[in-house]
């Protein structure tokens, strides 16, 4: 069953995922441009308390409206990123599963699968993990770390790098990717937006307190403020949940 989302910024009627992004694409790559590197839209959601995940996982928090939105993000993407800790404990699979997606972006000029982008200094990743066997995938590891991933069924690439400044513009320059949607988590959430790359947020609040032990927040906490305006550039509700569509300033 498809969601149903109520347009509250700019104020409109009712719409689904696919009618609310309509145009996000083409608009965010539009947009004020940087010297280099792709555009790239921070994805993430969080409880009314401000944490991310519940028993160490974002799912929890989720709904199907959250996850069609999700997908519909990921259905636009050049690459999707994630850090490694992220893809390891969500269980990452092929970014895009639905055939009729794939079609979609076929007919749009983009590639069937967006690029998965996994930054880490580490690798702790098992061969196993759905996204690693699949053989349809194409895997970048971004990051300055030395580590290799062995007996992985896609294919797997590396950008070296010192910082995502430069690793997002290697990227865009190697493999044509113009607009990244990153997944988080929290760690590489606070690089990305203590490098200044972060360009949009979308952050899913949901209706939920979680309390108990402090916790993993939207940003990990670095020890040093890094305070940037936001601009509302849409809101949608559906349900007890909303969806807010930051600009960063």
């Amino acid at each position: 069953m498809t969601a149903s989302f109520r347009r509250l910024v700019p104020a409109g009627g009712e719409c689904d995922a696919r009618e609310a992004l309509a145009g996000w694409r083409d608009e965010l790559l539009g947009d004020r441009q940087r010297p280099r590197g792709p555009r790239l839209a921070l994805n993430m959601v969080a409880s009314v308390d401000g944490r991310v995940a519940i028993g160490g996982r974002s799912a929890p928090l989720s709904g199907p409206p959250d996850r069609e939105l999700f997908h519909e993000l990921r259905a636009q993407a050049d690459a999707v990123m994630a850090g490694a800790g992220t893809v390891r404990i969500e269980r990452y699979g092929p970014i895009i599963r639905d055939a009729e997606v794939r079609e979609r972006r076929r007919a749009a000029g983009l590639r069937e699968q967006p690029l998965a982008v996994i930054a880490s200094l580490s690798l702790d990743l098992q061969a196993d993990l759905p996204l690693l066997a699949d053989p349809d995938s194409h895997i970048v590891v971004l990051g300055p770390g030395t580590a290799t991933l062995d007996g992985a069924l896609a294919t797997v690439s590396f950008i070296r790098c010192e910082n995502f400044a430069d690793g997002l513009a290697e990227l865009q320059s190697h493999y044509d990717v113009g607009l990244v949607v990153c997944e988080g988590g929290p760690t590489l959430a606070a690089a990305l937006a203590r490098e200044r790359v972060v360009d949009e947020l979308f952050l899913a609040l949901s209706p939920r307190l979680v309390g108990g032990a402090p916790g993993p927040t939207l940003l990990a906490d670095t020890g040093e403020a890094m305070p940037q305006g936001l601009e509302l550039r849409q809101l949608l509700g559906a349900g007890d949940a909303l969806f807010a569509r930051y600009v960063v300033g």
